[in-house]
């Protein structure tokens, strides 16, 4: 017996290749490798956020106050991150799922090379267009860092961090490849080698006594190494058949990813302009002191968030590839339960986190914040309702309904900030999650709830020709 669940537990861990012949072995293979990537990358966000909280308190006691912020200021354009392709990757990732759920492997080819191709193009523009102005700037009187040391390391630093940041844009292919052909675990182990690698670089840094430029190449410089192995290891021994190649790059499928990933573009603006502006209307508003006492309770809600997103991201991909084949039935069937399960999850996280948050935010900063119940009740429920909103988008992004998204998010958006103004006035800190939970159920969850039903039921009736005449 124990042999046998053995065998079962090893064959589900198996990225071979299966049988996949039938409706009901491809449902099981697309829940497997939605579980697998889930795990993988879960585990991958775990690592990686627990390697920060050690190195934190051990770079900040090495640098100093001035050289740790140098370095936190520098680190932060990583946050751009998810712009500088300007949609192309998703743009990628859609466009495989898409050929991968036609059996269309010419199709996948030239996604991969065409992809490839954009994105090493924004990586160059974005690699000369530093370097352009690089020595016509005082980074020192930039960053505003008075010591010598920081004045001499802050030019160099910026510009190893700008060199990683590009790379990270060129290789950001193999991912989106991998998550479009629903093998998004192995990117996920991959970078948790690379958070692993990071942390022992920071130590191995630290002992060492190595300048500022040498530990941002050992913490954002590992990441891309591993990246780099997995390009190296995917494309070269996994499938050799969808290594880029310049004869596949296609000018039509370059214009698809183009337009598709100009729509993610601007959504992902949108969403990030609506949810971001929280401490600067605060601070704006009430006075930037006030900030920590929204910020720091908004943290550690926002982390039930990320963590249910990582869990639902892999259904993204798996929603192409399925409504591509005209799998109806089981799109229909795994919103219903993504949406139920993130929702028991989130609603039960969030009501323990709402119970201890006061022991929690005492032993995390001391006495420097007190969240009143309304907030914290507030950001509660808006990590539920968040978590539900990213298992719904990653519906629709899979069905590459974007345009949608966009309109509904930009009024959102607009709503959302003219009621966190009208509310911190009228109710102070406490009413910037309120805000968003009345501007999202009126402007997005109402229009969301009338249009998913009829998009589902419109792809079933039509399944074979979808997305040829779905709404991008």
């Amino acid at each position: 017996m124990i042999t046998t669940a053995m065998d079962r537990v090893r064959q589900f861990l198996t990225p071979g290749k299966r049988e996949i012949a039938t409706e009901a072995t491809r449902s099981a293979e697309r829940r497997r490798r939605v579980l697998l990537t889930g795990g993988a990358t879960t585990l991958a966000r775990v690592v990686q956020v627990g390697t920060s909280l050690v190195t934190v308190p051990l770079t900040l006691k090495y640098l100093g106050n001035e050289r740790f912020g140098l370095w936190m200021t520098i680190s932060s354009v990583l946050a751009m991150a998810a712009f500088a392709d300007f949609g192309v990757g998703n743009g990628v990732l859609n466009t495989v799922a898409k050929a991968f759920g036609k059996d269309d492997i010419e199709g996948v080819r030239k996604a991969v090379s065409s992809g490839f191709a954009v994105l090493n193009t924004i990586a160059a523009f974005l690699l000369l267009s530093f370097f352009s102005i690089y020595r016509f700037v005082n980074w020192a009187d930039f960053f505003r860092v008075v010591s010598p040391q920081a004045k001499a390391e802050a030019g160099p630093a910026l510009a190893v961090f700008a060199v990683c940041f590009a790379l990270n844009v060129s290789m950001d292919v193999v991912q989106r490849v991998q998550l479009g052909l629903q093998q998004g675990y192995r990117y996920g182990l991959w970078q948790l080698c690379g958070s692993a690698a990071g942390f022992i670089g920071v130590l191995g840094g630290i002992w060492l006594h190595v300048s500022l430029p040498v530990l941002v190449i050992a913490i954002a410089g590992a990441p891309i190494f591993a990246t780099a192995l997995n390009t190296f290891h995917f494309f070269g021994f996994v499938r050799p058949d969808l290594r880029p190649s310049r004869k596949f790059v296609s000018a039509h499928v370059i214009s698809e990813i183009a337009k598709l990933g100009g729509l993610f573009f601007v959504l992902q603006l949108v969403v990030a302009v609506s949810y971001s502006g929280d401490n600067f209307i605060i601070a704006r508003t009430l006075g930037a002191v006030n900030v920590p006492e929204y910020s720091i309770p908004q943290r550690m809600f926002a982390l039930v968030t990320v963590m249910l997103g990582m869990l639902v991201a892999p259904l993204w991909p798996a929603y192409g590839e399925a409504i591509a084949r005209g799998d109806i039935p089981w799109v229909r069937r795994t919103l219903g339960r993504s949406l139920l399960i993130v929702l028991t999850l989130a609603s039960a996280i969030s009501s323990v986190l709402l119970i201890m948050s006061p022991k929690l935010i005492y032993w995390w900063v001391g006495h420097r914040v007190h969240p009143s119940f309304l907030l914290l009740l507030g950001l509660a429920l808006c990590s539920v309702m968040d978590s539900c909103a990213g298992a719904l988008a990653s519906f629709l992004n899979g069905a590459s309904v974007v345009k949608f998204q966009v309109i509904v998010a930009s009024v959102f958006g607009a709503g959302c900030l003219t009621l966190k103004v009208f509310f911190i006035h009228r109710f102070g800190i406490s009413g910037v999650p309120w805000a968003n939970i009345v501007a999202y159920g009126l402007l997005s969850a109402v229009p969301c709830a009338i249009y998913v039903p009829r998009l589902i039921k419109r792809m079933g009736s039509n399944s074979q020709t979808y997305f040829t005449g779905a709404e991008r």
